[in-house]
């Protein structure tokens, strides 16, 4: 057996050398884990939902139904854990940016400033415990997007490096401001950032991100059976820089030639004869030369008497010339979105003045054009699940509602935010609220929402522990098959309930003594879709013979086994 080299150390030299060792310095993000009152709760009770009717909204019972959540987003993402696990298609989040500004966020019913020598770990602590949880719910393909200031960017980066995989980093975008204020210390703040990761970047295809197309800009058709186009994007464009290949002569329909601005002028007064610029001035067009060759026939040639362009003589040219896009063909190449946003309808300010108009006061409201843009980019489908755990004012909602508006899509969103200084109940609930049955002269959009709130029981060791959880699980396991709809169920003798949709029913059998009850009552709905059953258990099992007479396709799940299996994943995770 060959020697190991440190077979020969003394006991003091192999300590002396682990000391070492841990002095070495890792490449990575290190800090002291702050515990937290909030999750250190879950070792002790487990977080349930409880939804409040008085709050529900059913405007079109053909529609997804969203949800909002309302409590401390930690307990929320617990039971989302159990209700969405690998269901979520994308995420956003605008988390405290620890600015160390008074009343910005609290951890453990303290505020956090600039003079909390913590403030840092504290964040950190946060932020990773939920981030943790949450990349449990995303799909593989799945985007999370994370609004972030200048305090924690880099701080969250090498976190989400952490815990996503740097691999799985996508872009980090920079969204600007214009009209920046003279405020910060040194220099103006002009600028805040959106992080981009993805859970499993290998599965991502090349259009996974791509912006979406205003199909409202094609509205021209020559009827050749090409499609709807566009052509009022010059060919040239004065910011392009100078290229070599790319300044020559273009012949116009009266058969003079044009060129871009310039100097220098090919020798030869022939189409698609080129000159090298030699300095700046020397224009180019959009286009390659060998582009142009090849595609000369999508060129639309329009008389101005403001043209930019050059003639043969160096005099302003007759034509200005365009390029021809069709509608099909973007659509399927996509459009690359950028790493930056800019412009007036990205401001803050716009979403706090939006807001206003439905008579609701909040200063800090993301702008819908911010998280719209965000979500188009995803390309996901008109299904897609999208998850807010920092839910604010709820603007993801307005937007997921506004997007199924505009393309009949069938997209969810869930909410999740506190109630801190009634937040939920005066500012995300009544907005939605208005975003469905209108406000001022703005029609309402038609949607389902309902609202839960979290609620506890004892962690589950004793018998009575179990059948107080199984009592209490009735929204979570609606919500986790999406069952609303009450076939049967008797509110004051807990002892069965049947709920339905469209594609499937779910049973839940909360007394293992009603299990031939319940079976009897399943047989009469003659369901042809799948049914769940979940059959309350003290030792996790059920008896196959108790189902035998079921003349319906089921599958049994005992609980609260079901439920407890997934709370202890995550007390596991939370130590990591």
């Amino acid at each position: 057996m060959a020697k190991n080299k440190y077979d020969n150390y003394s006991k003091e030299q192999l300590i002396a050398k682990l000391k070492q060792l841990e002095k070495k310095q890792r490449f990575g993000l290190v800090w002291e884990d702050k515990p937290e009152d909030i999750a250190d709760q879950c070792e002790r009770e487990l977080p349930v939902l409880v939804e409040d009717k008085s709050k529900e909204i059913i405007s079109d019972p053909k529609k997804p139904t969203h949800f909002i959540f309302e409590g401390d987003n930690y307990h929320t993402l617990y039971t989302l854990n159990f209700t969405h696990k690998k269901k979520i298609d994308v995420i956003y989040i605008d988390p405290p940016y620890n600015t160390g500004n008074k009343k910005e966020w609290l951890y453990n019913d303290h505020w956090i400033d600039e003079n909390d020598r913590f403030r840092h770990s504290k964040w950190l602590s946060f932020m990773s415990k939920r981030l943790r949880l949450a990349k449990n719910l995303l799909k593989d393909g799945a985007s999370i997007f994370i609004s972030i200031g200048d305090d924690e960017v880099a701080n969250l980066k090498l976190l989400c490096d952490k815990i996503f995989g740097a691999n799985n980093f996508i872009t980090l975008i920079s969204r600007i401001s214009k009209t920046a204020s003279n405020k910060g210390k040194y220099f103006a703040p002009s600028c805040d950032y959106v992080l981009l990761y993805t859970k499993n970047a290998e599965s991502l295809k090349k259009d996974s991100f791509s912006k979406e197309v205003n199909s409202d800009l094609y509205r021209k058709d020559d009827n050749d059976g090409l499609g709807m186009y566009r052509d009022d994007v010059a060919l040239y464009q004065s910011s392009l820089d100078t290229r070599p290949n790319q300044r020559y002569y273009i012949e116009c329909p009266d058969g003079s030639l044009v060129i871009p601005p310039g100097n220098v002028f090919p020798d030869t007064k022939e189409d698609a004869c080129f000159v090298l610029p030699k300095s700046n001035d020397d224009k180019v067009w959009r286009w390659s030369y060998p582009t142009y060759l090849q595609q000369k026939d999508l060129l639309v040639f329009k008389e101005s008497k403001r043209s930019p362009l050059l003639n043969e003589v160096g005099k302003q040219a007759r034509y200005n010339i365009y390029t021809k896009s069709y509608l099909n063909e973007r659509q399927k190449k996509g459009v690359k979105p950028r790493n930056f946003l800019i412009g007036k309808e990205f401001l803050n300010r716009k979403g706090t003045d939006h807001i206003k108009k439905m008579g609701i006061k909040f200063n800090y409201s993301k702008p819908t054009a911010l998280i719209d843009d965000l979500i188009i980019s995803t390309n996901t489908n008109k299904n897609a699940v999208i998850l807010d755990f920092f839910a604010g004012s709820g603007t993801t909602g307005e937007v997921v509602i506004e997007l199924n508006k505009k393309d009949k899509g069938n997209r969810q969103f869930i909410l999740c935010t506190n109630n801190e200084n009634n937040i939920c109940e005066e500012v995300t609930y009544p907005r939605m609220k208005a975003i469905i049955n209108g406000y001022g002269k703005k029609k309402g959009i038609p949607a389902n929402i309902k609202y839960y709130k979290t609620d506890f029981v004892p962690f589950a060791l004793t018998d009575n522990d179990k059948r107080t959880l199984v009592a209490k699980s009735t929204e979570l396991l609606c919500i986790a098959e999406s069952t609303f709809e009450v076939v049967q169920q008797n509110i004051k003798k807990l002892d069965y309930a049947i709920f339905k949709n469209v594609t499937k029913q779910t049973a839940i059998i909360y007394d293992e003594d009603c299990i031939e009850k319940c079976c009897t009552e399943l047989n009469k709905t003659k369901s042809k879709h799948k049914t769940i059953i979940y059959v309350f258990s003290y030792d996790h099992t059920y008896e196959e013979d108790d189902f035998e007479n079921l003349k319906i396709d089921f599958v049994v799940k005992p609980i609260p086994e079901a439920i407890i299996n997934v709370y202890r994943k995550i007390s596991k995770l939370k130590n990591k």
